[in-house]
């Protein structure tokens, strides 16, 4: 997966940047309808005493480091859950997806062609890890938005900032590490 991730050719298909474009609109709508949220309004107000960064949250308006920004935008996208499912994963992927990557963009000053890569990358390696280990993995009560998306949003976020296929494996190593959701916590804010 971290190979493919960092060395999969991406440019110039005309097919992805449509697909892409499709894909990052509803998170985008989804942020913007979520912004008022609960969770969201106090995820900002919570990052909010940390300077810097060039990333926007959506409920604050304000500019914060990336992955705060990717935090609460998160959060935004997801609020509602209008947001998409990607089927064979059973997992609201664009709402993990397009957040982190338009912070890390943001934030990097990445071109939107980075950004298409990233999040073709993005959807590749969750298609992977769904078809390796769901439904099995969300009928045992994971919540797999969490669980199968860290990763495949880490190596996303690798690909836009060029990580070569080692450092890319631990991105997404690390990820998984990271990631932990259960369905139990549906219906409310933890998720």
């Amino acid at each position: 997966l971290a190979a493919h991730a960092a060395d999969a050719p991406r440019a110039g298909r005309d097919d992805m940047n449509v697909a892409a474009a499709r894909a990052a609109i509803d998170p985008v709508a989804c942020m913007i309808a979520g912004a008022d949220d609960a969770a969201p309004r106090a995820l900002a107000r919570a990052v909010a005493p940390w300077p810097g960064g060039a990333a926007e949250t959506v409920p604050a308006g304000a500019p914060a480091p990336a992955p705060w920004a990717a935090l609460v935008n998160g959060a935004a996208a997801h609020a509602l859950d209008y947001d998409d499912v990607q089927e064979t994963a059973a997992a609201h992927a664009s709402a993990v997806f397009v957040p982190a990557l338009l912070a890390l963009a943001q934030e990097r000053d990445a071109t939107g062609r980075r950004f298409v890569e990233g999040l073709a990358v993005s959807f590749d390696v969750l298609n992977a890890l769904a078809a390796a280990m769901n439904y099995a993995h969300y009928a045992r009560g994971w919540h797999t938005t969490v669980t199968l998306c860290a990763p495949a949003a880490a190596a996303g976020c690798g690909r836009l900032i060029g990580l070569a296929a080692r450092r890319m494996q631990h991105a997404i190593s690390a990820a998984t590490s990271f990631a932990a959701g259960s369905k139990l916590q549906f219906g409310t804010d933890m998720k």
